[in-house]
């Protein structure tokens, strides 16, 4: 009778073990899907400095000598502007944007204007973003530093 009882109790035992299969083969996906879409977000960690006092009181008086630079960059070349100097437009040679002629008209600006470290670039809307990351290239080497685009 004894014997009867226990081989019961196993059979029942047997009957509620976890199957841990299915639970294996979610992890088994899940995991990696986890890690490779994790890579894709990125927090940016941008470092500002706000302006003291006696730094605004002196923005105050440089914005009246404030020169505003603007390069406009078109299919068929770049064209600057900025206060008190007509510079001509630059055009493409042979299908290839002239860096060379920009970079000598961006040196001949801030031998005139020696605070000014802002551009503003205007691209046109079919402008390739690496021929306006090679821009920005060409402006920060040469003293603008404060880059802003305008669309």
């Amino acid at each position: 009778m004894n014997l009867k009882k226990n081989l019961h109790r196993e059979s029942r035992y047997e009957e509620n073990e976890l199957n841990i299969t299915p639970v294996m083969n979610i992890f088994l996906i899940l995991v990696p899907f986890l890690l490779l879409t994790a890579v894709f977000v990125r927090i940016s960690i941008l470092e500002f400095s706000l302006p003291t006092s006696t730094q605004a009181g002196e923005a105050q008086k440089s914005q009246k000598n404030l020169v505003v630079t603007i390069l406009a960059i078109s299919e068929k070349g770049f064209e600057l502007t900025t206060k008190g100097m007509k510079i001509p437009f630059i055009e493409k040679k042979e299908n290839n944007f002239d860096f060379q002629t920009l970079v000598d008209k961006l040196k001949k600006i801030k031998k005139t204007h020696v605070q000014t470290e802002d551009i503003i670039l205007a691209p046109h809307v079919s402008t390739k973003y690496d021929t306006i990351i090679k821009v920005m290239d060409r402006c920060r080497e040469n003293g603008f530093f404060n880059i802003s685009i305008s669309g």
